[in-house]
């Protein structure tokens, strides 16, 4: 089953322990919108939809992958069985190694109703 046919209509809570808060909502099988809680990057939108792709990786468990406009690029594993999240996220960065500044993460995520 894919990530929208699952919680289509569902808002989803990530929580990262960085700081960064999000609530994440699948409009379709390949766009969503997410709309930033707290932390948000300087000069960042506070919403924005992305196009994205997923897999299911196991049960209640998707590998979820989008770019932003801005090049900011996110590879997140949503585990809804056991309620967590993990990202790697990269964007555009002239000083950093290979010109990108990377991110590592790891959070909660909750279902809203």
């Amino acid at each position: 089953m894919t990530i929208y046919e699952k919680y289509k209509g569902k808002k989803i809570d990530v929580n990262y322990e960085t700081g960064y808060h999000f609530v994440i909502d699948y409009l379709s099988e390949n766009e969503l919108q997410w709309t930033a809680l707290a932390k948000e990057a300087e000069g960042a939108p506070s919403q924005e939809k992305e196009p994205y792709s997923s897999y299911e990786i196991g049960e209640d468990l998707y590998n979820v992958n989008w770019i932003e406009e801005s090049g900011l690029v996110v590879s997140q594993i949503a585990d809804f069985k056991n309620g967590r999240v993990y990202a790697f996220m990269t964007w555009p960065d002239e000083n950093a190694r290979g010109k990108r500044a990377e991110l590592l993460h790891k959070g909660t995520l909750t279902v809203l109703d």
